[in-house]
């Protein structure tokens, strides 16, 4: 179990979106004179990476259409029309999907998930100037060399540096940050925005690496925990801090993203005080997305992940944008509506996207910045929500240069 859910973490946590509009020649209009627009997704469908993050997403994309359904831009009605092909959630996968999708299907808009299968079809996407969402990817993957790549899923990133904010007020204690991420590109952009936050705020940091295929947690439990660190943080579930709390750790804990199977695993009255940092649709301060996940939980009979819920954010974004911009094919104008720092509405609140004091270009998208504590059997506190305006500022100024 702890191996599925290892592995689990680091690809649930990758996952990212790839959307582009086409130049045209991609519509079908159907009797009812509504046009269809093509929505290809490059996503994992296959093994534990579909299993636990391609499928949800697939579905949560299915969900998403079904309810957005018939929406009108500069007087003429259109309708989503999802195609789905699988990325293997490599680049060559990647790579393989987008062309696909590209010139088998005509798609109008794509999207990639997984950061190596997006950046990996970036290439293509710019080629053609079709408009590219990666989410996934930290702040620095976005830059005026890729003027048409944009996110829209939440960005790791900006939770640390919120979480930070709040811990140093609150948590004057604590002074040693241990952190525990994946040997890979994902892992080591979560453990680069977790030394900056520690830079800033004169906290001493010390992170562990374990290759993703990591089993055995008690080398890296019992090596921290010499060092009594006041605060660990994990990917993802409490692995790592499970052991050290048989080994009598007292101190804070806190993952960046949560899965409720790690409740149900660990016991939730041990998990009792675990912090929970990103955007979640676990109740307040989103009714409507806990409501979701109900829905989806009984329509599919899985958890509406966080990502998968972040990736049904992209769907409510594009047709805002579209909404907006007044034409679904002209990408100069859609690439201006998305710069303008327009709110684009989403179950998370109107999003915007921004950054660009700290890449040159913005196109990521700032949503409000949550922070949860475990109180209860599926039961959440949640102790604050920085707004995305406060949440870009303390990137800004964090991780600036």
């Amino acid at each position: 179990m702890n191996k599925w859910l290892s592995v689990a973490a680091i690809v649930v946590l990758c996952l990212s979106l790839v959307i582009f509009p086409a130049c045209g020649g991609g519509e079908e209009e159907d009797e009812e004179g509504v046009t269809e627009l093509k929505f290809g997704f490059g996503l994992p469908v296959a093994g534990t990476v579909g299993a636990i993050m391609g499928m949800p997403a697939k579905y949560a994309f299915k969900i998403a259409v079904e309810r957005i359904g018939v929406f009108e831009v500069a007087g003429k009605q259109y309708r989503w029309k999802p195609i789905f092909e699988d990325n293997l959630f490599t680049v060559a996968g990647g790579v393989a999907s987008a062309t696909k999708l590209l010139y088998e299907h005509n798609v109008d808009f794509m999207h990639q998930a997984g950061i190596d299968p997006g950046m990996s079809a970036a290439d293509l996407c710019e080629g053609v100037g079709m408009i590219l969402d990666v989410a996934g990817g930290n702040w620095d993957a976005f830059g005026p060399e890729r003027p048409h790549m944009f996110q829209v899923a939440a960005t790791w990133a900006l939770g640390y540096a919120t979480f930070f904010d709040w811990l140093t007020k609150e948590h004057p204690e604590v002074e040693r940050v241990a952190s525990v991420f994946s040997d890979d590109n994902m892992g080591h952009q979560e453990a680069d925005a977790v030394k900056a936050c520690c830079d800033y705020y004169g906290l001493e940091h010390k992170n562990v690496f374990l290759p993703v295929e990591t089993v055995e947690q008690y080398p890296t439990a019992t090596s921290l925990m010499p060092w009594d660190p006041d605060l660990v943080i994990t990917v993802l579930g409490t692995a790592v801090v499970d052991i050290m709390w048989e080994m009598g750790y007292e101190g804070l804990t806190m993952t960046s993203y949560w899965l409720e199977a790690h409740g149900e695993d660990k016991g939730w009255d041990r998990c009792k005080g675990h912090l929970i940092i990103m955007p979640h649709p676990l109740g307040d301060p989103w009714p409507e997305s806990a409501a979701l996940a109900e829905e989806f939980e009984d329509r599919y009979g899985m958890e509406l992940v966080p990502a998968a819920w972040w990736t049904f954010m992209v769907v409510s974004v594009m047709t805002d944008v579209l909404k907006q911009a007044g034409t679904v094919d002209d990408t100069d104008k859609i690439i201006e509506t998305m710069e303008s720092r327009a709110g684009f509405e989403t179950q998370a609140g109107p999003l915007y996207y921004g950054l660009q004091e700290l890449n040159g270009i913005g196109h990521v998208a700032i949503w409000p910045s949550p922070i949860y504590e475990i109180v209860g059997d599926h039961e959440y506190r949640v102790i604050t929500v920085y707004t995305p305006e406060e949440t870009e500022a303390l990137a800004i100024e964090i991780f600036k240069k």
